[in-house]
């Protein structure tokens, strides 16, 4: 029986979906028996990328250009291999211990911080397993994406792919398969395109989702306190995520008969199915189900860095629209409201860049590691 281990971790929900994704892809397959396991691996590597979920949190709230810097000061490939190699060299002995824990035929990275490491770590403590990566940004490939030792990277975007090989990997190694999204991603989205009265929404107005990832960050509070107040026709659906106080906050602010302030909910893609506009951050994996759901796109905040190519290649294909503050987004989502006919247009380009089988694709293309 062939095994596979996701490793994946919570710095964002990116990486965390992308490992769901493909462990459901897998258990859709036929043939050969097969057992897959995900695991939060981040606490494996050597320090102080162990930590990396409690510094990402802080980070991404309160210090943004700590952020910003620390991309680029590794966004170097020959200095990126270095680290990894000397911090192995200094505590990479845990890592032992993942491989004893959770030993597999295959080890499949879906966050780029393990590449300077797993790898390495198995030609000691796993030489006769194999390594893949999978891509989760749509553009503008950091250097930690670039895995020389794996077996094969799939990437989400062809443009991703000609990045990497840019910078050194084997054409015959990375393929574009897409963005790993859930296998049920169009028929939770065409379920909730039925269910808007359940859902309280009206059948007469359009209906605005406006999210920011999991943790409720960046301009998330502003954004939506500018659009309840600019007098639209609209109805507003905000999902706060995990920050609690801002769910508190907006919910006296703005609730009403046309607004809607949630928390964390575990039903985005059948919100998607009822909305008619998304307002989000630059997450490459929302923005990817946004693009299955066939939605126009607002982009009102992206992480210096790390998701200013997902939002560069949603704008560049004619998907989103990019508006960095509150009164951008009131602006732009006034024009389209006005003009149906340009945001069929974006809507249409949306459609156009969906990939809603990729994890079928990538399970499909792991499977053939072991045959």
């Amino acid at each position: 029986m062939a095994t596979f281990a996701l490793l994946y971790s919570d710095t964002g929900g990116g990486h965390r979906t992308a490992a769901d994704s493909i462990q459901q892809a897998f258990a859709a397959l036929n043939g050969k028996p097969h057992r897959v396991e995900a695991i939060n691996a981040i606490g494996y590597l050597p320090r102080p990328f162990n930590r990396s979920e409690a510094t990402y949190r802080v980070a991404i709230h309160h210090a943004r250009w700590l952020h910003y810097l620390n991309y680029i000061a590794l966004d170097d490939v020959q200095r990126m291999q270095a680290v990894g190699a000397l911090l192995s060299r200094l505590d990479g002995e845990r890592l032992h211990v993942l491989f004893r824990k959770h030993p597999a035929d295959v080890y499949v990275s879906c966050q780029p911080h393990f590449n300077p490491f797993v790898p390495q770590a198995m030609r000691m403590w796993a030489p006769q397993a194999h390594y893949a990566h999978v891509v989760t940004d749509l553009s503008h490939i950091h250097s930690f994406h670039v895995a020389p030792l794996a077996h094969v990277v799939t990437t989400p975007t062809e443009e991703a792919r000609e990045e990497l090989i840019a910078r050194g990997m084997s054409p015959q190694r990375v393929i574009t398969t897409g963005q790993p999204v859930i296998p049920s991603l169009q028929e939770r989205i065409q379920r909730g395109a039925r269910s808007r009265v359940e859902r309280g929404l009206r059948s007469d107005l359009p209906v605005v989702l406006l999210l920011s990832g999991g943790e409720g960050a960046g301009l998330l509070d502003k954004t939506a306190r500018a659009i309840a107040g600019a007098g639209m026709p609209l109805q507003l659906v905000v999902i706060c995520g995990r920050n609690r106080a801002l769910r508190q906050s907006l919910s006296g602010a703005i609730a009403g008969p046309t607004s809607q302030v949630l928390g964390f909910v575990d039903d985005v893609p059948e919100w998607m199915g009822a909305a008619d506009v998304l307002i989000t951050k630059a997450g490459s994996t929302t923005l990817a189900e946004g693009f299955v759901a066939g939605l126009p796109i607002i982009i009102f905040d992206a992480l210096p860095g790390q998701e200013e190519g997902p939002r560069d290649y949603a704008v560049s294909h004619g998907a989103a629209a990019w508006c960095p503050t509150p009164a951008a987004v009131v602006e732009q989502l006034r024009r389209w409201l006005n003009d149906p006919q340009a945001m069929e247009r974006v809507r249409c380009a949306s459609r156009a860049l969906a990939r809603p089988h990729a994890a079928l694709h990538i399970a499909q293309t792991l499977m053939k590691l072991c045959e």
